[in-house]
């Protein structure tokens, strides 16, 4: 009897200590249920043809997804939809005398890039401010981490997108300097190489 107790205080001090070291590496967080099939949704969507890859300004609110929403510029942080936010305490939060924010973007709790918003009269007030430029990627920090799947679609191709996929989708190759799509009011461009894929999305204001 003396043995089994011995034995069972064993086996739950090692039951202790392994769940001890699962939570030392902090996993990734999950999106909600509804914002993960959401997304999943929206990037199995059939791509939209461009005949040799000539984008077009019409091509492009077909193409582009922010989250949940079809997104095109000139958009305020408002366009974006409740999910999204940034954190105006975070240390890496910033605004200038002209008015402009740089902050990390945030989706559903989760680190998904960088942001910058212009016509803003101070931190809190960002939601009102115009979208100059949004970045993402992972953020590699602990205290927020990147979700497991990224709001950001064009055409088919998100963070992880293979140099293949984005030759289908797009039509156009993505080299060691990444790949760019610009028309008069966007600039798209997609950070990798043909071995990592895609690592970064760059969204850009041209208005």
């Amino acid at each position: 009897m003396k043995q089994r107790r011995f034995v069972c205080l064993i086996l739950a001090a090692a039951l202790s200590l392994s769940l001890c070291s699962c939570g030392s590496s902090k996993p990734k967080p999950e999106l909600t249920v509804e914002s993960y099939t959401e997304l999943q949704t929206i990037q199995k969507l059939p791509p939209v043809y461009v005949p040799g890859g000539n984008w077009t300004e019409a091509d492009i609110p077909g193409a582009l997804w922010v989250g949940a929403s079809r997104f095109s510029f000139p958009a305020t942080f408002t366009t974006l939809g409740s999910k999204f936010s940034i954190d105006p305490s975070a240390a890496t939060s910033s605004i200038t005398e002209d008015g402009e924010i740089t902050a990390v973007l945030l989706y559903d709790g989760c680190a998904c890039g960088d942001i910058s918003l212009t016509d803003c009269t101070k931190l809190e007030n960002y939601s009102v401010g115009k979208i100059r430029q949004i970045i993402f990627r992972d953020c590699y920090t602990k205290e927020l981490p990147s979700p497991a799947l990224f709001p950001i679609c064009f055409n088919g191709i998100t963070i992880g997108s293979t140099a293949e996929q984005v030759k289908d989708n797009l039509g156009i190759e993505l080299g060691n300097s990444g790949a760019e799509i610009q028309t008069a009011h966007h600039t798209i461009r997609f950070t990798g190489s043909p071995a990592e894929g895609v690592t970064k999305i760059i969204l850009i204001s041209g208005a």
